[in-house]
């Protein structure tokens, strides 16, 4: 397993522990050309948590970026948020709530109300992106396994000069045929997306923090869950 190392942030943020990989990540989206991280890997390995506090470390350095988490919906016959009770806000809580999650593990309630009330972080479904510019914002795109090619080309092609934008996949959890998560994946993983500020990181079950019996199950499954 590889070796875990401490890294502090601002105020805001406590502590956390990080392995090697996870340190990579934090080293890289602190680099000023950066514009685009992939985060690959099993449930566990953070991915999100360590977006959002990557969102958070930044907006530290700048409090007038605005931060904004993105998800795809897949729905079904019993979970179509047409069907969901409420205005758009109601029907989008339940997915955004893994955002809510993070943020309450690494602030006091206090700063995450007061940041939420300010509109500083905000959430909203990949279906309603398209013609936005995303000038000065910090932009988490998670579960990005249930995308297709285009809109995670729609996603990409939103950046401005000064956007971050991590892009977060687990293909062991897609629930699309056409997912174009690990296509995109390969395509940017080499030296000409890096000199562009196009990087792609791949965690696998040494780092996930969830504990030993999930890493357990991940190496378990993951030779054959591809062939369901």
């Amino acid at each position: 397993m590889a070796a875990k190392k401490r890294y502090q942030t601002g105020v805001l943020l406590g502590q956390i522990e990080l392995t090697e990989k996870q340190n990579e990540f934090v080293k890289i989206m602190t680099k000023e050309n950066t514009k685009v991280v992939f985060l690959s890997g099993p449930a566990g390995t953070s991915k999100t948590f360590l977006s959002v506090y990557a969102a958070l470390s930044l907006y530290n350095e700048n409090q007038k970026r605005k931060i904004l988490y993105l998800r795809t919906i897949i729905e079904s016959a019993s979970k179509s948020i047409g069907f969901l009770k409420g205005d758009l806000a109601a029907k989008l809580d339940p997915y955004l709530q893994p955002l809510e999650d993070k943020i309450e593990e690494l602030l006091n309630p206090q700063e995450k109300d007061v940041l939420l009330k300010e509109n500083v972080i905000s959430g909203e479904p990949i279906n309603f992106i398209r013609g936005q510019d995303w000038k000065g914002k910090i932009v988490i795109a998670d579960e990005m396994q249930n995308a297709t090619v285009k809109e995670l080309l729609t996603i990409m092609t939103r950046i401005n000069s000064d956007t971050k934008l991590f892009i977060c996949g687990d293909t062991m959890q897609k629930d699309i045929r056409n997912s174009g998560f690990d296509i995109l994946f390969q395509m940017f993983n080499d030296q000409a997306s890096i000199d562009h500020g196009i990087h792609a990181l791949e965690f696998d079950s040494s780092d996930i923090m969830r504990g030993p019996v999930v890493s357990f199950i991940i190496d378990k499954v993951e030779k054959v869950i591809n062939e369901f």
